[in-house]
């Protein structure tokens, strides 16, 4: 009897987070924007105020709202960066979801190829070029070779000039290191060499608007070939 209780609220919590969301669409609030208060909203919406206020606890933990105190309920602006990790998190906890990881990557950075070339100018192909040079400096760490190699790819995804890809590179950092720790990456002096050699390639092609080109550079150096 106390699961079917529990069951029922959290499904009405649901209901709740719907009802929420419906309203701001109708009202065509913005980040920025305060929410009515937990009395108001559950008098609005017809539900009881400890469900409202699970409703907006969930919210606020997606980082869809943020509680001031004394002010009021605010609307963010929507980061998925949040949402993502909470996915990641339970496909981690299996090892034979990594091929299917890997899959989501390597069609993230493709999918970034066109606003990449429809965006990027001089000044960044030169920053990524910067930090390829760095990434061969004589002495580097291997930690520190792996920061590298985040933020090529950070910066990278950066250039879509898209906020949701621009969110999305925490998780792809995620899975980077994932990967690391997993020994699924290639770090011998050998890998190192060819990861810096295909990163320039990639930039090349990119340069070039060589996009099929840069699709494909992309799949095999995420895959770990060439």
């Amino acid at each position: 009897m106390e699961r079917i209780l529990e069951d029922e609220y959290r499904m009405l919590s649901r209901l709740a987070c719907d009802k929420i969301r419906g309203y701001v669409s109708d009202n065509r609030l913005k980040a920025g924007d305060r929410l009515p208060t937990e009395r108001a909203l559950a008098e609005q919406l017809e539900v009881s105020r400890p469900v409202i206020r699970e409703a907006l606890g969930t919210l606020e933990a997606l980082g869809l709202i943020v509680k001031r105190q004394g002010k009021g309920i605010f609307l963010k602006e929507p980061n998925f960066t949040v949402l993502f990790h909470e996915m990641m998190g339970v496909w981690q906890q299996d090892e034979k979801n990594a091929g299917q990881v890997l899959q989501f990557r390597v069609l993230l950075e493709q999918a970034a190829v066109t606003p990449i070339i429809e965006h990027a100018d001089d000044a960044d192909y030169e920053r990524l070029h910067a930090l390829i040079d760095e990434s061969e400096r004589e002495g580097l760490s291997h930690s520190d070779f792996i920061k590298l190699d985040y933020r090529f790819h950070s910066e990278l995804l950066g250039l879509t000039r898209n906020v949701l890809f621009i969110q999305l590179t925490d998780v792809v950092n995620k899975y980077f290191h994932w990967a690391e720790t997993s020994n699924r990456t290639d770090r011998s002096i050998d890998g190192i060499q060819r990861t810096v050699r295909q990163h320039r390639e990639i930039v090349r092609s990119l340069q070039a608007k060589d996009k099929e080109g840069a699709e494909r550079l992309l799949k095999a150096h995420l895959a770990g070939e060439g």
